[in-house]
């Protein structure tokens, strides 16, 4: 065969492959999309509040939160449960798809069946728009606040049969007292207490919702039912003075209104939170206790400004203590948050809206033991593992005057926050707490982070970076947190240029990976304990009836008031302080604090506080300084072997190398002339590079970071 016809037919070859392999791609890619659109369900919206579609077109509706929702017609048109073959308000799953196809023209609300009333006024309910049709925003005015008990109360079970019946047959001001569940059969649970089975949804305002017992006055989610207390859009709902337990969502809830009030309330083993307020404003949470949730005990969340407090609770056993996600003007007083998975942890995420969280104020609370490798976690709180407080991507926040104690990691922690955008921290003022007995550090820096975090008073033992109080001083007028209009927590303050360390969000980094790998702890939030019996609602069944109207202004608060609570009881209530709470819960045994000891840190890589935040600071940090020390070495030892240069001339490398790092060097080794031989320069600088380059990236990858 001649050369011509053997590359012609090689040609030939090669335009076959490429036609099959464009076929191939065709049959893998071909074909037309099974949706036009796609509306994702976060906790607790629809990511377009308006959608417009075409006649024809499909929807993919998808739940990226972390507890079920639905979306449902007002007119009962369609949902995504009839989409998917069921029922009109069948929940869709974490990461469940449903695709509803849309042949009439048409403006639809749709609503959240469990975050939003029927009739889609407010909560998780957003518009659909299909085909060429008008469409105008509707404004509604609010109804008139009434802020005194009309003299009514509805009674359970004498007057009704159920908690729902008779928030049904409320007007607003009205009070539903609820006594213990009847003993009978259909009210027995399966460990011997008689208890409500029901999710009560809560539509009208102004109610005051009242257990005659709060030990006694269960209601019971049985692990199947969403949520215990819905408030959704309904203004001014007090709660007090009962249980919810079991549920598979959040134990007592409110989103979307105007005025909330939780007083002595427990919620325990509720899979998601404990008591939450989303999108709410005008709150207190008071005298409540809170465990056995995989996420949060406690939380406020998505409002600027919450103008809430959270005061004289107890948080144990959850994924974090706290949580509050792009929340701003919130207030943590008086507290205790202990043994949980991570303790106080307000924090930014695309994944609501209003980012970043700002402006909170954390004072006079005692955080403790918060490593717990038997609470029930999240991947979320497993990434905050072992701290006391931390501020991912948090903005002018207050931590003061509070005792913070025995943590695996570190005390308080200050950094940034990678999300679907990159948020660093600034602003944040950490001052006059007593912390101690901290495995990492007691305070942390973590970089990249923006101007003007400060640390002062806290007399530390160990900070990363070193010397933290001093190259990151707060001064005499150092002002942040809570309803402070401008912070400035630099006045007056000697200040380095450089104040924050990689190193510990490397490590931070290794818990990523370690939830990506399943390396987390899988507790059962069904599996912790039954709290202790808890401090009843003074007055009790003639306590005064006040609906959650102007709720913070009526909230007496005084922080110059506020001081550094005592240390936690000794395990079993043995000499000691008290612990600070009101809640009436006995101290536990701590769970593995480390008051033995610190880990070892190598320039801020901790060693012994798992592998994979070991692997990450090695590569991150470590190794990229050990290749510059020895790419300096390897310069400067030839440098000061050349003869063939001048004195001008190795004068002027010799202070490339040394002050032009990561560039100096590599320069001088690859294009200076140097006298080392090729394959060891280009082996040191280029080879050395690209495999630490490679492993840094396989560890990124593999850890589920990208």
């Amino acid at each position: 065969m001649s050369a011509s016809r053997a590359r012609s037919r090689a040609g030939g070859y090669a335009v076959l492959a490429a036609v099959a392999l464009a076929l191939l791609v065709a049959a893998c890619t071909g074909g037309e999309p099974e949706f036009e659109h796609t509306i994702d369900m976060e906790d607790n919206f629809y990511d377009r509040e308006v959608t417009r579609i075409d006649v024809g077109d499909r929807v993919r509706f998808r739940n990226r939160g972390v507890v079920p929702h639905n979306a449902i017609d007002v007119g009962g048109t369609w949902s995504t449960g009839e989409a998917a073959g069921g029922e009109p308000a069948d929940l869709m799953d974490p990461d469940e798809e449903v695709v509803v196809t849309f042949d009439e023209p048409g403006v639809f609300t749709y609503y959240c069946s469990i975050h939003a009333p029927d009739d889609g006024s407010a909560g998780m309910a957003a518009t659909l728009v299909v085909g060429d049709v008008a469409f105008d925003a509707a404004d509604t005015a609010p109804a008139d606040a009434v802020t005194e008990w009309t003299g009514v109360t509805r009674r359970v079970p004498d007057d009704h049969p159920t908690i729902q019946n008779a928030v049904d047959a409320a007007d607003p001001g009205d009070l539903v007292l609820i006594a213990p569940a009847p003993e009978t059969p259909e009210h027995l649970a399966a460990d011997g207490a008689h208890v409500y089975r029901e999710q009560v949804d809560v539509s009208t305002p102004y109610l005051t919702i009242r257990g005659t017992d709060r030990n006694a006055v269960l209601i019971d989610g049985e692990h199947e039912r969403p949520i215990g207390i819905n408030t959704v859009a309904a203004d001014g709902v007090a709660v007090e003075n009962l249980t919810v337990r079991n549920t598979t969502g959040n134990g007592i809830y409110w989103t979307g209104v105007t005025g909330y009030r939780g007083s002595y309330l427990t919620a325990y083993n509720n899979e998601i939170y404990g008591i939450y307020a989303f999108d709410s404003t005008d709150g207190l949470f008071e005298h409540s206790y809170a465990s056995g949730s995989k996420d949060a005990g406690f939380y406020i969340g998505q409002c600027d400004p919450c103008d809430g407090v959270i005061t004289e609770v107890v948080a144990e056993r959850n994924g974090m203590g706290y949580s509050g996600t792009n929340s701003s003007d919130v207030y943590l007083l008086d507290s205790v948050w202990r043994h949980n998975v991570s303790g106080v942890v307000p924090n930014t995420l695309d994944s609501q809206r209003q980012p970043p969280v700002g402006r909170v104020t954390i004072a006079g609370n005692l955080i403790h033991d918060n490593d717990s490798r038997e609470a029930p976690a999240l991947g979320f709180p497993w990434m905050a593992f072992g701290n006391g407080v931390v501020l991912p991507g948090g903005m002018d926040n207050l931590v003061t005057r509070n005792r913070i104690v025995d943590h695996e990691r570190a005390g308080v922690t200050v950094g940034p926050m990678l999300s679907r955008n990159f948020w660093m921290s600034g602003g944040n003022v950490v001052t006059d707490n007593v912390i101690e007995g901290s495995g990492y550090a007691d305070l942390v820096l973590g970089g990249p982070a923006l101007t003007g975090n400060c640390f002062g008073g806290n007399d530390p033992g160990r900070t990363v970076p070193a010397g933290l109080e001093s190259i990151a001083g707060c001064g005499p007028d150092a002002r942040a947190g809570a309803h402070v209009e401008v912070a400035d927590p630099d006045r007056g303050a000697f200040r380095l240029p450089s104040r924050q360390h990689l190193a510990p969000m490397l490590s931070f980094i290794g818990l990523v990976a370690e939830v990506e790998f399943g390396l987390q702890p899988d507790n059962d939030h069904r599996d912790a304990p039954v709290p202790p019996e808890q401090e009843q609602l003074p007055g009790g069944v003639d306590a005064p009836v006040t609906p959650a109207v102007a709720v913070f202004a009526g909230f007496d608060l005084d922080l110059d008031a506020v001081e550094v609570p005592p240390p936690p009881r000794a395990p079993g209530g043995a000499d000691g302080a008290d612990d600070g709470t009101s809640a009436g819960v006995e101290e536990v045994a701590s769970e593995g604090a480390p008051t033995a000891g610190r880990a070892v840190l190598v320039a801020g890589v901790p060693f012994g506080l798992g592998g994979l935040s070991t692997l990450f600071g090695v590569l991150g940090w470590l190794a990229p300084f050990a290749l510059f020390a020895a790419w300096v070495a390897l310069a400067l030892l030839d440098l000061a072997r050349r003869e063939d240069l001048g004195r001008p001339a190795v004068i002027a490398w010799t202070a490339g190398v040394l002050v032009l790092p990561f560039v100096g060097a590599p320069a001088y080794l690859l294009a200076g002339g140097a006298g080392l031989p090729r394959w060891l320069r280009w082996t040191s600088v280029v080879g050395a590079t690209v495999v630490l380059a490679v492993l840094l990236g396989a560890a990124v990858v593999i850890g589920g970071l990208l």
